[in-house]
């Protein structure tokens, strides 16, 4: 009898953990995972807020719509004494 009951609580112990992971891959079950990555090279499609706590090199060409930035279609752009003002833009 008792190996019987042990055997019962152990498959039910093995169904319960099973469902679980198949609820929190579904995501039924949220499931928060932070990943650090330490070297080496990675791709990632990112959509959207990220915050970075040091800095990133980028080594391509990176194309921005300066409208976006100031609200004019060009790097030139009025302040509020009417002279002109640049985009500031850094390279290092």
């Amino acid at each position: 009898m008792t190996t019987t009951k042990s055997s019962k609580i152990t498959l039910i112990v093995i169904a319960i953990g099973i469902w679980t992971i198949v609820l929190q891959n579904t995501g039924i079950i949220p499931t928060k995972q932070n990943v650090i990555v330490h070297g080496g090279y990675i791709d990632a499609d990112v959509t959207g807020s990220v915050e970075i706590d040091n800095a990133i090199e980028i080594d391509d060409i990176i194309d921005i719509n300066i409208k976006e930035i100031n609200g004019y279609n060009n790097a030139f752009y009025p302040d509020s004494d009417g002279a002109y003002m640049v985009v500031p833009v850094t390279n290092r």
